[in-house]
């Protein structure tokens, strides 16, 4: 049935009519090789910190926090100011130069000849891929249909988490490449993690490469008032989606969602329709970061400690898989369980596990633990990154995920900082008994103030 002059301006519904074609895969496998990109570093800072601080021969809570405080800020900085941007100029001018500062920024780390100027750099490089969890979040919410945008998300995690074993295995190859350094005993090569940097920055370029082809989102441009452009839009996907079908007439729009016109300050993520959203998940952000990053950060150092004569990376490799195996068990069950509930059961698996990785005796008990643990931890990451993103309206829907997901970036460097110093990066039984005071801050602050948002229009949650 062809769109008639009433639903032409109804954006929303025409986007949730879509039957599935190649255009929803194509799309997906964009956003997803953005996050692949930045996952390379995200979760590979750990891997990379620890050649790091053996090759300048780093010791102390530089030996912690080196590498990844300096990349966390990047990332504070670069998801206020690209989360932004979206709202303002649109999702893809992001995604149109986030990449590019990413990839150059790992490469001339790769090149620098001091520990503070490879952390320099990778700063640089935070910066720009700061912004791309929020917005690919917001703009994989804003294209997907609600029945199975969770589905669609955490495909694209599971896509991204791949480079998690990837990275951590690339630098258990390159540890002995080059020149050695570094401390007696704990020499590393010069290039150990140059080439790692060098890779990352070289995925990033692709990317950027890649996502030229990249539309914008039509819920977007209909919520700024560039209704003209957004029903072109509308148009050209319609067509496409027809086209890769064979359908001559695509199905009724049957959903009226109305998505008024307002362009947004950023003040307005303090509107009263949208306060004590951001309220409770900047709440739930600075939290949780601890829960996530602080296995990510200290596993592959817990390892090398209570297993010295064990290869730490390679075992950090195997731990690390229990992401991507995590994230394909997650595709089949997020769209069938309140987000919430799901954030909530799952930051309580990822406790009782890593208590028990952070407690056990035996490399291979560490090691089956440390899986289910990151397990655990993917899943738990797959419903929040949805959770935050459906949350917000569409006007102001990347800067206020921008927003709360900066203070995750900037609360990662303080928690990390703080069990570096006052904990200590190799006691285990300490870092997880932490854990469990983040664990319950998140579970009261999601149980009183979080709304429900599984198979809702994005256009009523935020109402």
């Amino acid at each position: 049935m062809a769109v008639n002059s009433s639903d032409e301006e109804n954006i929303a519904g025409r986007l949730e009519r879509l039957p599935y074609s190649a255009f929803h895969t194509k799309f997906a496998l964009m956003l997803a090789s953005g996050e692949w990109a930045e996952s390379l570093m995200l979760l590979g800072n750990g891997a990379i910190l620890t050649l790091v601080a053996a090759f300048y021969g780093l010791t102390g809570d530089l030996s912690a926090y080196a590498v990844p405080a300096f990349f966390f800020a990047g990332e504070f900085i670069g998801s206020i100011l690209f989360g932004r941007i979206a709202d303002t100029r649109g999702r893809r001018a992001v995604f149109l130069t986030n990449q590019l500062v990413f990839g150059i920024g790992m490469i001339i780390a790769g090149f620098m000849n001091s520990w503070q100027l490879i952390s320099t750099f990778v700063l640089i490089g935070g910066i720009g891929v700061g912004g791309e969890f929020p917005l690919v979040d917001s703009y994989g919410t804003e294209m997907f249909v609600r029945k199975k945008r969770g589905a669609w998300l955490a495909l694209i995690y599971t896509i991204a988490v791949t480079a998690a074993p990837l990275i951590v295995y690339i630098t258990s190859i390159t540890k002995g490449i080059g020149p050695l350094g570094g401390l007696v005993g704990h020499e590393v090569g010069y290039y150990s993690f140059r080439i790692p940097l060098w890779f990352m920055g070289i995925a990033g370029i692709l990317v950027w490469l890649i996502r030229f082809r990249l539309k914008e989102s039509p819920r977007w441009l209909a919520t700024h008032g560039k209704m003209d452009q957004a029903k072109k839009m509308m148009d050209d996907i319609e067509a496409e989606v027809k086209r890769e079908t064979g359908l001559k007439e695509l199905p009724p729009v049957t959903d009226k969602i109305e998505a008024p016109v307002k362009i947004s300050n950023y003040k307005d993520i303090f509107a009263p329709d949208v306060r004590n959203t951001t309220i409770m998940m900047g709440i739930f952000m600075f939290f949780q970061s601890g829960i996530f990053y602080g296995f990510v950060t200290f596993a592959p150092g817990l390892v090398s400690v209570s297993y010295p004569a064990s290869d730490p990376l390679g075992a950090a490799a195997v731990i690390f898989s229990g992401f991507l195996v995590g994230s394909i068990f997650n595709i089949f069950i997020i769209d069938k369980i309140e987000r919430k509930w799901g954030i909530i059961l799952f930051a309580l698996l990822g406790g009782v596990f890593g208590t028990f990785f952070a407690v056990i005796h035996g490399l291979d008990e560490a090691i089956i633990f440390g899986f289910i643990t990151a397990f655990m931890l993917w899943n738990f990451s797959n419903f929040l990154h949805q959770y935050n993103a459906e949350i917000f309206p569409t006007r102001v829907r990347t800067t206020a995920a921008g927003f709360v997901y900066s203070i995750s970036r900037i609360s990662t460097t303080i928690l990390v900082l703080f069990i570096a110093t006052f904990i200590g990066p190799k006691n285990a039984p300490g870092i997880f008994a932490f854990v469990w005071v983040l664990v319950a801050i998140v579970i009261v602050v999601l149980v009183i103030m979080g709304p429900k948002s599984t198979q809702r229009f994005v256009e009523e949650i935020a109402v």
